[in-house]
């Protein structure tokens, strides 16, 4: 992954973990990469994983084993779910919407898009 200026780097890579504990790289209860092993990883401080684990921790989605290291929680994957829909109706599609009207772009117009992309995703 890519890291951006446009965005905290503890917050990109909360979402990277967050990407593969929804993808199924990570079940509940898989250990997750030592704090080393990510701030190698992505070139960073290790206090900036420890942030990001913290943040995790915090939204549920990981639990903390003092002196083994940072596990995936129970239900992370419907936490991370609820938490990004949510986020999506509020910001994403407001914006989305606002854009589709500047354009004049109609839903049959987005749902034609939709298909081909899925569709070729599926290929």
């Amino acid at each position: 992954m890519k890291l951006s200026d446009n965005k905290p780097v503890f917050l990109q890579i909360k979402g990277w973990i967050e990407d593969r504990i929804l993808g199924g790289r990570w079940a509940e209860g898989a250990q997750l990469p030592s704090v080393r092993e990510l701030s190698v990883e992505f070139g960073v401080n290790p206090n900036t994983i420890v942030r990001t684990y913290e943040r995790l921790a915090f939204d549920g989605s990981v639990r903390s084993a003092r002196g083994v290291g940072f596990f995936v929680a129970d239900n992370a994957r419907e936490a991370i779910v609820a938490r990004r829909r949510e986020r999506f109706y509020a910001e994403a599609l407001p914006d989305f919407v606002r854009q589709m009207a500047l354009l004049g772009i109609t839903p049959g117009e987005v749902e034609d898009a939709y298909k081909k992309l899925t569709y070729e995703k599926n290929e």
